[in-house]
């Protein structure tokens, strides 16, 4: 995986091959489409950051909209145990200096049932509280939060 600059097709190739479980996420959540949420994240962030495979397939989306961290991605962000590794390595940096350039704290909600994205997330340092119903389908969803 690496960190690339993202771009429109960019954007398009995440919201065409969304994973399931960040699907449902932001269906539960805001009622959106894979594209809506993209679209919408990607237009609100100040921090906005892409990764890609090693041989430049488009794989995740990520970023800020003033505290509150976001991220989006296809299967292969998570596909292989290299991978794995170096979205938590690579992330934990990449939070590491969105706190310092926000100041303060991030923090957003997790699907309660998307256990990969809360495993990853405390790797990264992240607090993740018990569910309680968020959205418009009153599903149980988790706060999370990191202060610098």
């Amino acid at each position: 995986m690496q960190w690339v600059e993202p771009t429109a097709s960019h954007a398009i190739e995440v919201a065409s091959n969304m994973r399931p479980a960040d699907q449902l996420e932001v269906l539960l959540s805001h009622g959106a489409t894979p594209l809506e949420a993209v679209t919408d994240s990607w237009e609100q962030s100040d921090i906005l950051r892409a990764m890609a495979t090693d041989d430049g397939v488009p794989c995740g989306l990520c970023g800020v909209v003033g505290h509150r961290i976001w991220m989006l991605g296809t299967p292969q962000l998570t596909a292989t145990r290299r991978a794995r590794y170096q979205l938590c390595m690579d992330g934990r940096i990449w939070v590491d200096n969105c706190l310092k350039e926000v100041g303060g704290t991030l923090f957003n909600q997790v699907y309660s049932k998307n256990e990969e994205s809360i495993k990853w997330l405390e790797y990264l340092g992240f607090t993740v509280e018990p569910p309680s119903p968020i959205g418009r389908s009153g599903a149980l969803f988790c706060d999370f939060w990191r202060s610098a």
